[in-house]
């Protein structure tokens, strides 16, 4: 009995340690789409399929510049990147993920796309709002 004990637990420290360069790995990722242009970041969970997390970079004009996407049960997950993305515009892309049947990763990506989209419009209002000379 101790000794299964021991083996669950063994495997519990394996998963936080695996878990934590999962989260590392995500942290770097992150990091380097935010200096190349808007991020807009969706994920969907499952319980007993393989989950999600898709990160899209456009510019300020809405064209999609990368798309990368971490899908897997196990935390040896990885992000890959997205072929057949970069050059759609946020708007085009949404409409093809709208259009189509549903695959595993549309709702992230679309939780992606709103991300950005509302990124866009901020940028835009901010642009539009007259400057404060005190």
């Amino acid at each position: 009995m101790e000794r299964w004990m021991l083996i669950i637990f063994c495997f519990y420290v394996l998963q936080m340690v695996l878990t934590y360069f999962q989260v590392k790995n995500l942290r770097k990722t992150l990091a380097e789409s935010r200096g190349k242009g808007i991020v807009g970041m969706g994920s969907k969970k499952r319980k007993l399929s393989a989950g999600n997390v898709v990160i899209l970079i456009s510019n300020e004009a809405g064209h999609i510049i990368e798309g990368r996407m971490m899908q897997g049960i196990t935390v040896l997950a990885r992000f890959r990147e997205i072929a057949n993305i970069k050059g759609h515009t946020v708007t085009e892309l949404k409409e093809k993920i709208l259009s189509q049947s549903a695959k595993k990763q549309d709702k992230a990506m679309l939780e992606a796309i709103e991300q950005i989209e509302k990124q866009i419009a901020k940028l835009k209002g901010n642009q539009d709002a007259p400057e404060c000379t005190a």
